[in-house]
């Protein structure tokens, strides 16, 4: 990313930035974690699980998406509780709508809403989550806001993007991934801010600080990793259009783009098993306390 735009706050270029990612989220909303290996889905329910959520609890979920979180959050606040999802994607908003009301859920929303500008009274929730997305926003700001929207003590839960570096032989099982995508780009070219946002909070220090400097205490950090299998090279050719890989894809030119698609099918059917095509997927796992007063206990892990 753009050295420039990480240490400094244009509101004009965040607001095109914003476009940009909401374009994106809102082209792929209909396939959204319903393809390929549906990773939002699990690190949603490990994260949940860690934050022992008790029924009557409420909640807000940031960039709610296709309501991962949500649902999950759903499950445990139960009928007494309530969860609301915020999202500035029309279509990801109208197809979590269309979601809650088939599963006759009572105790859970969505609103669009812009998450940079959330300004809900102080002490509204007992929870605030956000998966895979608060890199999108102006979160040195955000955090703040999001502390003073908690209840004393309540706790603040996100996701991140995280490529696991340890398994060697999956590293160079798709080592050709990282080579061909570099290859269908220019040598000059420079990736926009919105395309690599996720560096901005790639690594437990980084997410640490950001959530020190906002006020919180307790700050839990952690590393989840799990293999996880494509049915087949269809599969993960839908799963790179359903979520942020399709910055890249849709960047690349026809061309380039006929050229990616087929020297993966070549690849990936050369990878294929019985269970279908593995990768080792990761995620950040972050947990951080409002300050003032106890809640509720965190599930040991």
């Amino acid at each position: 990313m753009k050295e420039k735009y990480m240490s400094s706050f244009n509101p004009a270029v965040h607001e095109q930035f914003k476009r940009e990612i909401v374009g994106v989220y809102d082209r792929a909303a209909n396939i959204y974690d319903r393809v390929g290996i549906k990773q939002f889905t699990y690190y949603a329910n490990l994260l949940v699980e860690r934050l022992n959520i008790q029924p009557g609890a409420r909640v807000l979920d940031v960039a709610t998406g296709r309501g991962a979180l949500l649902f999950a959050a759903a499950e445990k606040v139960g009928p007494e509780g309530h969860v609301l999802g915020i999202d500035l994607a029309p279509n990801m908003i109208s197809e979590t709508a269309t979601e809650i009301k088939a599963r006759g859920l009572t105790q859970a929303e969505v609103r669009m809403m812009d998450a940079d500008e959330a300004s809900f009274p102080n002490h509204s929730f007992d929870y605030i989550l956000c998966g895979f997305a608060i890199h999108f926003l102006d979160y040195p700001r955000a955090l703040v806001r999001f502390r003073n929207m908690l209840k004393p003590g309540g706790y603040i839960a996100t996701t991140h993007p995280y490529v696991p570096t340890g398994d060697s032989e999956n590293f160079e099982r798709w080592k050709w991934l990282f080579e061909l995508t570099r290859e269908v780009f220019p040598p000059d070219f420079v990736p926009p801010a919105s395309w690599v946002a996720p560096n901005r909070l790639n690594s437990p220090e980084r997410i640490e600080a950001a959530l020190h400097k906002a006020g919180f205490k307790d700050i839990f950090v952690a590393k989840e990793e799990t293999v996880m299998y494509f049915l087949d090279e269809e599969d993960w050719w839908d799963w790179e259009w359903s979520q942020g890989s399709r910055f890249w894809v849709e960047g690349m030119s026809p061309e380039n783009l006929a050229r990616f698609k087929a020297v993966s099918f070549e690849k990936l059917r050369e990878m294929k098993g019985p269970k279908g095509i593995p990768i080792l997927d990761g995620a950040l796992l972050s947990i951080a306390k409002a300050p003032a007063g106890q809640t509720k206990k965190m599930r040991s892990t």
